[in-house]
């Protein structure tokens, strides 16, 4: 266990009084550690440290809040990786090379499945790191470790930053101390896991008044018979002095998640992360009442019989504060609903109910709160929001009416005002814009296409007008395995929502079920133009709004051309069904690890099924990626497997 004194005593009272103003904007400070670096795995080790330094602001500059960033994108000069990897982001050094080490984890990154992700792919996550903020100060060595085994041909564009967020802290930082750091066996019979995480006594600071848990945990490995870590449901416990005061299941469901399809098993839920996620940490935060507290982990009780290896992976950091700064004080930490960005594409574009992330950073239970919002250019609202939220928590607020919009780009607009009727002691982080796409317009008549996969029951479509009435359905219980339906639906003017609804939490497709079979959802114009698809590898489902005019300006980006890979999990073939609008010349890549094993040319198709023989192939990991006049247009993962499980 590591220890560190924060601030003397005269730096707290620099923090307390050198930021007593109310600006009316949000000061930003931006540091990027990992600029655009190309990261891959060192095969011979598992895992291969990428360490940058950042010059943060200095220890007389006041810090409210500080949020972490990760982007990984499509590498420019190799091919992308496929894997699902565990990376730690680490605080190695601070004070520059001749600096203290500290080896702080500061974060958790886990990989998604890459394969099936283009050239154009990039994607963002970001959590709050503030807790660290007395350590990211001047020079500070930040160590991104990448770890597997996947060759050095395919990897990662990596970009790690950080959005320092500057004025009066929410509450003075004392101290922190390391409590848990490792990967500790779980369901070991010579080595139980409660030998590992022993009680932590931990001695309490002048002037704190409250400490806070920042826990990084998962699970992995898999073992009998439960499929240990990362396929097993099992309770954590954390205990302050022997009484419990958090107790959660360590489980996270992942076929919601905003980043999909991807080229793996995306949709399975796992030992509380999923793959292309960028771990949120638990907050636990407790008075401090005592000179001393006992810190303690239990997890579940569990034996494994077979292939023992599982593994939980936990950094636990208690952080000491002092008394919060702020009475009324609160902060819109984000606009969910409407915008444009591509991480919130599960909930956009909306026509209804805007959704904002409110946090309450005072010390005075939040209750009430008067909240402005709107799109620039139409009247402005307002919702007199009621509830209870206690220092630090968070809650969405879903904010009544429907969206007002312009066709294209706008600008949506929220104010927090009259925290429990009193004014915000720091206004700076009251408002937020967000930019937005204007859902698409639809014709008054449209063609649905639903063609079923194997399993129809899972399967629920459904538009409702702007009053919610069903105007259209199709009832799973009527609808046949593997057949096409073409229903005409007449619209009146108005907003409509249209949702695909999948129980089984697989969508129309997955590749890892070949038993399924595939289908498929598109919206048509009465003279075949497709207006709008929906993507069959699409777990829970998704979600379309659109509005229905007269005179309607059509997406003209839809793909026109049907193209379906299945099976994806074969022994020996697959097939790949081409439609096109006309003929077209093209080919047909098989792909391992981002080498081309075969090329297959075709000239002047339309409408065929290509039979695709693996039979040479060993069994392995491939990629098929369809090129069509020199354009990638399909690129998808299959998974070949002699011995079929």
């Amino acid at each position: 266990m590591k220890s560190n004194l924060f601030l003397s005593l005269l730096l707290i009272s620099i923090f307390l009084t050198g930021c007593e103003n109310t600006p009316e904007e949000r000061k930003i400070h931006t540091v990027v550690t990992h600029d655009h670096t190309t990261i891959v795995c060192n095969p011979n080790k598992g895992n291969n440290p990428f360490a940058a330094w950042g010059v943060f602001p200095s220890k007389d500059e006041s810090i409210r809040r500080i949020f972490m960033e990760v982007a990984l994108g499509h590498p420019d000069s190799i091919n992308i990786a496929h894997w699902d990897y565990l990376d730690p982001i680490r605080i190695k050094r601070i004070g520059g090379i001749k600096g203290d080490t500290l080896d702080l984890e500061i974060g958790k990154m886990l990989t998604p499945y890459g394969s099936n992700f283009k050239k154009d792919w990039r994607w963002h996550w970001r959590i709050d790191v503030t807790d660290f903020s007395s350590i990211l100060r001047d020079s500070v060595e930040i160590e991104y470790n990448h770890t597997g085994y996947e060759a050095t041909s395919v990897g990662w564009d990596l970009t790690v930053s950080f959005d320092m967020e500057l004025g009066d802290p929410v509450a003075q930082p004392i101290m922190y101390n390391e409590v848990y750091d490792g990967s500790f066996k779980y369901g070991d019979p010579e080595n139980p896991i409660e030998e590992s995480l022993t009680p932590q006594n931990i001695a309490m600071e002048e002037g704190a008044a409250f400490s806070r848990l920042r826990i990084l945990h998962t699970g992995h490995g898999y073992d009998q018979p439960k499929g240990c870590s990362e396929f097993c449901s099992r309770w954590r416990e954390v205990l302050v002095d022997g009484k419990p005061i958090d107790r959660r299941d360590m489980w996270k469901e992942c076929a919601d998640n905003n980043l999909y399809p991807q080229g793996g098993t995306w949709i399975f839920d796992r030992a509380y992360w999923c793959p292309g996620d960028l771990q949120a940490p638990d907050i636990i935060d407790f008075p401090v009442t005592n000179t001393s507290h006992t810190i303690d982990f239990e997890l579940e009780p569990y034996t494994a019989t077979e292939n023992i290896q599982a593994n939980e992976s936990i950094s636990a950091v208690l952080f000491q504060y002092g008394t919060p700064n702020k009475k009324f004080d609160v902060s819109l930490d984000q606009i969910l609903v409407p915008n444009a960005a591509p991480e919130l594409n599960r909930f956009n574009p909306s026509i209804v109910e805007p959704k904002i992330v409110v946090k309450n950073l005072g010390s005075e239970t939040l209750t009430a709160l008067t909240i402005e919002y709107g799109t620039k250019g139409f009247e402005k609202k307002t919702f007199e929001w009621t509830g209870s939220l206690k220092f630090y928590e968070e809650a969405i607020l879903v904010l009544p009416g429907a969206i007002d919009f312009n066709f294209g780009e706008n600008t949506f607009y929220a104010k927090l005002k009259k925290p429990n009727g009193q004014t915000d002691a720091w206004q700076a982080d009251n408002q937020r814009e967000s930019m937005f796409m204007s859902p698409k317009e639809m014709p008054k008549q449209v063609v649905i296409s639903y063609k079923s996969n194997n399993t129809p029951e899972e399967n629920m479509i459904r538009i409702v007008d702007e009053a919610n009435r069903v105007v259209y359905e199709k009832d799973p219980n009527t609808v046949k395995k593997d057949t096409l339906y073409k229903d005409t639906v007449d619209l009146g003017l108005g907003h409509y929502r249209m949702n695909l609804e999948d129980s089984g939490h697989n969508g129309l497709e997955f590749w890892f079920m070949p038993q399924q079979g595939f289908g498929y959802l598109q919206i048509s114009d009465m003279d075949g133009r497709v207006l709008h698809r929906f993507e069959s590898d699409c777990g829970i489902g998704e979600q379309l709004d659109f509005t229905v005019k007269n005179n309607p300006k059509l997406d003209d980006t839809v793909e026109q051309s049907l193209l379906k890979l299945h099976p994806r999990r074969i022994q020996d073939q697959t097939q790949l069904f081409v439609q096109l609008e006309k003929p077209m010349d093209g080919e047909i890549h098989i792909l391992k690890d981002g080498d081309i094993q075969e090329k297959i040319p075709f000239t002047q198709i339309q409408d065929t099924t290509f039979d695709i023989d693996m039979t040479q192939y060993e069994d392995g990991r491939y990629v098929i990626e369809l090129f069509l006049n020199g354009e990638s247009k399909l690129k998808q993962r299959i998974s070949k497997q002699t011995r079929q499980q």
